[in-house]
């Protein structure tokens, strides 16, 4: 957020295209994965230990107590175990050193599948187009390195002050990816282009309206105590409504 407007104050402009890898934890290749654990510095001994753990596993299907077939797998890993998510983020660390690399001035970031490349130029094509060398670079690493990106996710967003609705489309392979004319929601957050979060407000609070209307309604039927009440009140619909409000709430409103 801080990147963009500094950007857009030395008259830029912003845009972002994200991107979502397709089937992550299971496209993780074993040979891959310990390359890049040695290329990022970490022990020979858990390389060695991550290697044996996505070695030698079988699986197959029991339903109703029946089982099916035994088969090996050679790539992925586990699901549901604590060490996943940290595997696939080293492995897919490997694209942002790649696209930063091969397009200068483009930026990356994600959390866990969820992949976004940030640029910046004098006009709203040229943002597209660095957006679209840096899907390129994005998709010749994926090519390489045994990653697909969903397309069906695929969106881009163009960050900027004036009123008109961009026009322009980035270019990812063979398809064209508009960018959104209006907010484009990522990791649970709504951002429009003026990055005003007007939006994201705006939805969060109808939600927690929603979680309240539940909770008086089982306070009617089921008779809640008042300490019931208040627990979930803050898990619901506190938790709802200030979901992303570190990006919007300004203290300095209800200061004095």
């Amino acid at each position: 957020m801080n990147r963009t407007q500094l950007a857009r104050q030395g008259k830029k402009a912003v845009g972002a295209l994200l991107m979502d890898v397709k089937a992550a934890f299971n496209n993780v290749s074993r040979q891959i994965l310990s390359r890049r654990l040695g290329e990022l510095g970490i022990e020979p001994d858990l390389v060695r230990w991550t290697d044996s753990f996505m070695s030698d596993r079988k699986v197959k299907l029991v339903l109703e107590g029946r089982e099916g077939e035994e088969y090996e797998v050679e790539t992925g890993v586990p699901q549901g175990s604590p060490v996943a998510p940290i595997l696939f983020t080293a492995y897919l660390s490997g694209v942002f050193d790649y696209v930063e690399e091969t397009c200068p001035g483009v930026q990356g970031l994600s959390f866990v599948d969820g992949v976004a490349w940030w640029a910046e130029g004098k006009s709203e094509k040229e943002t597209a187009e660095a957006l679209g060398r840096a899907a390129d670079s994005a998709l010749e690493w994926a090519d390489n390195n045994g990653i697909t990106f969903d397309h069906a996710k695929t969106e881009a967003m163009f960050l900027s002050k004036r009123r008109r609705k961009p026009t322009e489309s980035v270019q990812v392979g063979e398809h064209a990816v508009p960018f959104n004319k209006h907010a484009t929601r990522w990791l649970r957050v709504w951002i429009d282009s003026k990055m005003t979060l007007k939006e994201h407000h705006s939805t969060r609070m109808k939600k927690a309206r929603r979680a309240m209307g539940c909770i008086r309604r089982l306070t009617g039927q089921m008779g809640l105590s008042s300490a019931a009440c208040k627990k979930a009140l803050v898990a619901c619909v506190q938790a709802s409504a200030l979901y992303g409000a570190e990006l919007w709430w300004d203290d300095r409103k209800g200061a004095g």
